[in-house]
Order: C-alpha cells, then structure tokens, then sequence
C-alpha cells in the first residue's frame, strides 16, 4: 500500500465513519467487580505533520510517582463536573501546549478501565490539520518527550505485536522506531486504526507475534 493510502482521513467522512464505528466497537468484558466511579480522559491527537498523517504521543517523565518513563496519550483525571473532552483538552494544554483551538474535536469512543480497573479512562478524537513544531510546548514536569508516529507505520504488520498479562488480558504492542507502544494506550491506538480506516490499510495482524513483556520496558 503506497504512503499516499494514507493521507485522505481529514475529511468529514472520515470523521462520520470514525464515530460510528466507534460506537459500534466492542470493548471487552469487565470481569474485575464493579465499574469504578474515578474518571479520567485522554485525547488521541490524530495529526497531519509535514503533509503525513500521525498520531501524537507523549512520554510520562521521570518525575511522575506513576507509569514514569511510560507511552501515553495527554491526558488525565476530570476535575469536578468536567466533560471528558473538557479534561482530555485542558491536560493536553497543561502537558504539552496544544491550544485547543488548534485541536478539531471529533467525539468520544468508550471509557475503558484502566489498571486493576480503579479508573474509567474516556478517549476523545482530536483532529490536527497541520501540526508544527511551534505549536508544542511541553511541560518538563510531566512531559519528557512528544512524538508523532506515521500511521502507516502503525498500520505496517512488521511493527505489530501483543503481550499476555498475568492477569490473562492479551493486549497490542506497537513498535515505533525505539518507543514501544503497549497497554491502555496501544489499545486505544488499535481501537482508533480500526474505527477510521479499512481493513485493507489495518489489517489487525498483532495477535501473530508475540513480544514478552519483560522486553517491552
């Protein structure tokens, strides 16, 4: 598939087929008790950067007393009566200065439970038509680094995996370059790929190869 396949998803189609597919995915079976009442959203920066359509990442700083060093999307807890794309937009403003009114917002997929389900995580579609350098400014606190990976990249089998929990729940890698795209954030990822493009350019092969999870970190 030529890299030119994967340059046409800016478009208001995209954006319908996107949400209703989001609303149709199904999202596995809880089977750890009750939903948990914490709520938390993120935003999945969908960008076009020099022409290439990515997705924006972050990597948690060192300095955070959870998941430090760890591939996320912005993103975090929801204050008071705040909407999840409210939060999803003030934690990317607070983590990486992305004005929000830089940011198309598309809609919400499903909350997901995050680890040993003691959070309710909602992502929200965030389009950027044109993303440039200058529009980033990360805060070193929480932010070591920003990165945007190709979705061809993602899309391409030789840069898919999956990894098997103890706790049995099986789960997409992504490799990108040196990062290592896993857990919530790479399930989000493949839910995302799935919803807005077809199955000839997201063929979903991670369950082939397997990656131990020793060798992610």
């Amino acid at each position: 598939m030529s890299a030119s396949s994967f340059q046409n998803f800016f478009s208001l189609a995209s954006r319908e087929r996107c949400l209703t597919n989001l609303k149709k995915f199904r999202i596995p079976l809880n089977k750890r008790g009750k939903q948990p009442s914490a709520t938390a959203a993120v935003l999945v920066p969908f960008c076009r950067v020099n022409n290439i359509s990515t997705i924006l990442y972050t990597v948690r700083s060192a300095n955070l007393k959870s998941d430090s060093g760890q591939i996320s999307f912005p993103g975090g807890k929801t204050d008071k009566a705040e909407t999840p794309i409210e939060t999803a937009l003030r934690e990317t403003r607070e983590e990486i200065g992305l004005s929000p009114e830089k940011i198309d917002v598309w809609g919400c997929g499903p909350a997901l439970p995050g680890r040993n389900n003691k959070i309710m995580i909602t992502p929200v579609i965030g389009c950027v038509a044109d993303l440039k350098e200058e529009d980033l400014c990360q805060n070193n606190e929480e932010v070591e680094e920003v990165f945007a990976v190709p979705i061809e990249n993602l899309c391409d089998p030789k840069n898919q995996f999956y990894t098997q929990f103890a706790n049995g729940f099986i789960l997409p890698v992504f490799i990108a370059d040196e990062h290592k795209i896993w857990g919530l954030t790479a399930y989000i990822t493949h839910m995302f790929l799935s919803c807005l493009l077809p199955i000839d350019l997201y063929r979903n092969e991670w369950m082939k190869k397997k990656i131990d999870i020793k060798d992610i970190n």
